[in-house]
């Protein structure tokens, strides 16, 4: 398993069903949460948003998804799961799913910023 942590935390005034993980040393926020499956509108799944350090998700887009057609019942362990992250993260395939997009790392600033400006050169 990979050493970098994991760790569910408390956000002030985080309410509900989700669970926000704090992933390794450069401290991302993720909020993890049940939306409904649309493949399946009376199920459910679970998606992760990567968020700022007050919780509130960068964009409206998630950036996984899993444990599709899952019921309303079925949600609570997965979430308990996922909030005892050391011990027992889940070991299925969307577990192991998720932990791989959380530990992506993140892309140099740089990067970031140059390919804005070659997008805009593109625009203009």
């Amino acid at each position: 398993m990979d050493e970098t942590r994991i760790e569910a935390i408390e956000m002030r005034g985080s309410a509900g069903l989700g669970v926000f993980l704090r992933v390794g040393e450069d401290q991302r926020i993720f909020r993890v949460a049940p939306v409904r499956d649309p493949r399946q509108p009376r199920f459910w799944c679970l998606a992760a948003f990567e968020c700022s350090t007050c919780g509130i998700p960068l964009t409206g887009d998630a950036i996984w998804a899993g444990w599709w057609g899952s019921s309303s019942g079925e949600l609570p362990g997965l979430l308990d799961a996922l909030r005892s992250a050391e011990t027992s993260w889940p070991r299925d395939a969307d577990g192991e799913a998720l932990r791989q997009v959380l530990l992506q790392p993140r892309p140099p600033v740089g990067a970031i910023s140059g390919q804005l400006v070659e997008e805009a050169a593109e625009v203009v």
